[in-house]
């Protein structure tokens, strides 16, 4: 093996390490998901994420279907060393159409969203935005959640862009507790994890043996949860 020439090494040790972010993307397995979608106790849908390693990085593909309310495919690209790259969505709720076009390149995302207004309808906005290197976006938080190293008191905060908003925020997970948790996948020990700085509030459960995976979301305040199916 050749040796780097002496003077190249105080240059080579004087260089910035790169940006790094709670998740650590080498612990992130090829998996697929499936989630029952709970409306008031009862079953109306469900959610399949699978993530794939590409030659390029990763494939996250997220099917959603709670008809005849809503229905969505999201598949978001992140490079090798873990960053963002492209987020496209299409869906309909309610009818309506709706759809995120997002490109993540020089510490910029930008694109568009067309998504539901508060008044009925949908809007369509331009999303510009300045991201750190490590971000990631609101649409993929919850399959890389495998790649935080959990544990008791584990309290991280993770750079989201709520690409559907055009918005950076910062969103803190909070292990509060372990708790047994029956799920349709079965029994489990969970990390019961509060999560915050989103535009709703949610529990997380999240098992405590590797690979970590998510068993249960719940919104706060929602009539919804996403329980693991197997």
């Amino acid at each position: 093996m050749r040796r780097l020439p002496v003077l190249l090494l105080p240059c080579l040790l004087a260089m910035p390490a790169a940006a790094q972010g709670p998740i650590d993307f080498t612990r992130l397995r090829p998996a697929r998901d499936s989630f029952v979608v709970m409306l008031q106790g009862k079953p109306a849908g469900y959610e399949v994420i699978t993530l794939e390693k590409t030659d390029t990085g990763f494939l996250v593909v997220d099917h959603t279907n709670l008809m005849p309310r809503m229905q969505q495919v999201t598949e978001i690209v992140i490079g090798a060393n873990g960053e963002m790259t492209s987020v496209k969505q299409r869906g309909e709720v309610s009818g309506l159409e709706m759809m995120i076009d997002v490109a993540y390149a020089g510490g910029k995302a930008t694109g568009s969203a067309t998504t539901p207004s508060a008044g009925g309808g949908t809007e369509t906005r331009a999303v510009a935005g300045d991201v750190p290197a490590y971000v990631v976006d609101d649409n993929v938080l919850l399959p890389l959640l495998p790649g935080i190293a959990w544990r008791p008191g584990l309290a991280v905060t993770v750079p989201v862009f709520a690409s559907g908003r055009s918005e950076l925020i910062n969103v803190t997970l909070r292990v509060v507790g372990t708790e047994k948790l029956q799920v349709p996948a079965g029994m489990f020990d969970a990390y019961k994890v509060a999560v915050e700085g989103m535009k709703q509030p949610m529990t997380l459960y999240v098992n405590t043996g590797l690979p970590h995976r998510v068993l249960k979301a719940a919104p706060q305040g929602a009539p919804i949860e996403f329980v693991a199916a197997r």
